[in-house]
C-alpha cells in the first residue's frame, strides 16, 4: 500500500491559484488512485517517474533548497536521537533493578519498530513490481535488507530523498532527468514521512505515557529531589514529544506537496503546526500517564474503550488506502492507535465536525482522567497544582494555536469560522446574511450606474 503524488493531463501547467476548498482543514488522507497502475504507500495520488508527464504539485523552480536538506537532516537525527534516549532510559531501568520498567520499555520500542519495519519491506517489494519504476540493482537490495534488518527502514527511504533531492538540483541543464529526479525525491520523502509518523505514534506516543508513569510513581516516593533517571526520562519524554509533533508536519508538508490541488505549506505554517502539536499531544499524554499513576489497571480500559470508539468510526468513515479489505483492516486497527493520542483525518472530505467531535470528547476524557488523578495521588505530591494547571493549559494552547492556523497560516487562505456551518443548514443569520449581500450588491450596481452617467 504505497500512495504517492498526483500526475497531471499532459502539457498542463502548474495552477498557482488551485485552492482547497473552504472547509478543506489540513488534509492528512486522500481517497487513494493507483500510481502507475498499483497502491503503495501514503494516501497520496502518483507521480509519473520516466518520461511522463509532471504533476502540478511541482514548484515552478524544482529546487531542492536548503530547507529541505536541513528538514531531511532533523527528520534523520530525530529518529536517532528519539530511539537512543529510549534505550538509554531502558538501560538505566535494568541497572536499577527494575525489570518490569525495562521489559515494558523495550516493548515498547521493538513492537513499532517491528511493524514499520514489515510496512516498509513490503513498499519495497510491491515497488519492484513496477515496471515503470527504476530498476533496482542486487546492491541496493542489499543495502535495503541490512537497514531493515537494523530497523532504520525510513533513515534509508530520507537518505534516498536526499539523494534525489541533490541529483535534481545537479541536473539544472537537463529538464526531464530533473523533474523526474525531484519526483524520486518526493516519492521517498512521502513513504519515509509516513513511516516515521507511524512509528512516533506506535513506540513514541505508548512510551511517552510509560515513562510519564513511571515518573509519577517514583518521584512521589522522593518529592523534593530528581534521580538521575528522572532527569533522564525528563528528556527522553520531551524528545518523544518534539518527535510526534515534528512527525505530524513534516508527513503533512510532504503530503501537500504532492498533491496538485493543494497549495505547499509555509514555513512559518509548518512551525506553528509543530506547536499546536506539541501542546495538543502534551495535554493527552500528560493525562493518560498521570491517571496510570493511581490507577494503571484501569488505563488500559480508557484507551480500549477510546480505541474501539475510534476504530468503529474509522471504519465509518469508509477509508480507501489499501487495494483489498484485508489490508485496509489492518490499517485502521494501525490508525486507531494514532486516535488514542490526536486526530488525524484518514479521508479526503470536510473536517471541521469530525475536529469538533474529537476534541469535545478529548477534553471530556482529559479532565474525567485528571480529576481521579488529583484526588487519589498522594497527599504530599508537590505538582498536583501546577500537572493539573498545564494540563489544562495545554490542551487550551493546541485549540487556539490550531485555530489560528487554520485562520491565518493555512495554505488555502479562505478558510473562515462561519461559512461552513452557515453553508450547512437555512438559518436566520444565513437569510439576514443573504439579504445584506444582496443588499451590497444592489448599492453597488448604483453606484457603478451613477459613476457612469457621470
Amino acid at each position: 500500500m504505497n500512495e504517492k503524488v498526483a500526475m497531471s493531463e499532459p502539457n498542463k501547467p502548474r495552477d498557482d491559484t488551485a485552492t482547497d476548498s473552504q472547509d478543506d482543514s489540513d488534509l492528512d488522507g486522500r481517497i487513494p488512485n493507483s500510481k502507475l497502475e498499483r497502491n503503495s504507500g501514503p494516501f497520496l495520488k502518483k507521480i509519473r517517474i520516466k518520461g511522463y508527464d509532471t504533476t502540478d504539485a511541482l514548484p515552478k523552480t524544482l529546487k531542492f533548497t536548503l530547507l529541505d536538506i536541513l528538514g531531511i537532516i532533523i527528520s534523520i537525527c530525530s529518529f536517532f536521537i528519539d530511539v537512543a534516549l529510549d534505550l538509554l532510559v531502558a538501560i538505566v531501568h535494568y541497572n536499577n533493578g527494575n525489570t518490569w520498567f525495562f521489559t515494558l520499555t523495550v516493548c515498547f520500542i521493538a513492537v513499532p519498530s517491528l511493524t514499520m519495519t514489515g510496512f516498509s519491506l513490503r513498499w519495497y517489494l510491491v515497488d519492484a513490481d513496477e515496471k515503470k519504476l527504476p530498476p533496482v540493482s542486487m546492491r541496493r537490495w542489499t543495502l535495503r535488507i541490512i537497514f531493515l534488518v537494523l530497523q532504520m527502514g525510513p533513515i534509508l527511504r530520507y537518505v534516498d530523498s536526499l539523494y534525489y533531492g541533490l541529483k535534481s538540483n545537479r541536473s539544472k541543464g537537463k529538464v526531464q532527468e530533473q523533474v523526474d529526479f525531484y519526483k524520486l525525491m518526493i516519492y521517498e520523502d512521502a513513504d519515509a514521512t509516513l513511516l516515521r509518523l507511524f512509528e512516533c505514534f506506535m513506540e513514541a506516543a505508548p512510551q511517552l505515557v510509560l515513562q510519564i508513569y513511571i515518573f509519577a510513581l517514583s518521584h512521589s516516593a522522593s518529592p523534593d529531589v530528581y534521580s538521575w533517571t528522572e532527569l533522564i526520562q525528563l528528556v527522553s519524554m520531551c524528545s518523544s514529544l518534539l518527535s510526534m509533533a515534528w512527525a505530524l508536519a513534516s508527513y503533512q508538508r510532504a503530503l501537500r506537496y504532492s498533491l496538485e490541488d493543494k497549495k505547499n505549506m509555509t514555513i512559518c505554517g509548518t512551525v506553528v503546526q509543530i506547536i499546536w502539536r506539541f501542546f495538543d499531544i502534551g495535554a493527552r499524554v500528560l493525562a493518560l500517564g498521570l491517571f496510570a499513576s493511581v490507577f494503571p489497571t484501569y488505563l488500559f480500559m480508557v484507551c480500549g474503550v477510546h480505541y474501539m470508539i475510534m476504530f468503529t468510526w474509522i471504519r465509518y468513515m469508509g477509508t480507501e488506502f489499501c487495494d483489498n479489505q484485508c489490508e485496509e483492516f489492518l490499517y485502521n486497527l494501525v490508525l486507531g492507535v494514532l486516535f488514542i493520542f490526536c486526530y488525524f483525518n484518514p479521508k479526503d472530505s470536510p473536517t471541521r465536525r469530525r475536529f469538533t467531535f474529537y476534541y469535545v470528547l478529548s477534553f471530556l476524557e482529559n479532565s474525567a482522567l485528571m480529576s481521579v488523578w488529583f484526588i487519589y495521588c498522594p497527599a504530599h505530591v508537590t505538582y498536583k497544582y501546577p500537572a493539573m494547571f498545564m494540563q489544562f493549559l495545554s490542551f487550551v494552547l493546541g485549540l487556539v494555536i490550531m485555530i489560528i492556523y487554520y485562520l491565518l497560516l493555512h495554505p488555502t487562505k479562505n478558510i473562515t469560522v462561519w461559512d461552513h456551518w452557515v453553508k450547512s443548514r437555512p438559518s436566520s443569520f444565513r437569510i439576514y446574511n443573504g439579504a445584506t449581500s444582496a443588499a451590497t450588491k444592489e448599492v453597488s450596481q448604483q453606484a457603478n450606474t451613477q459613476e457612469h452617467k457621470l
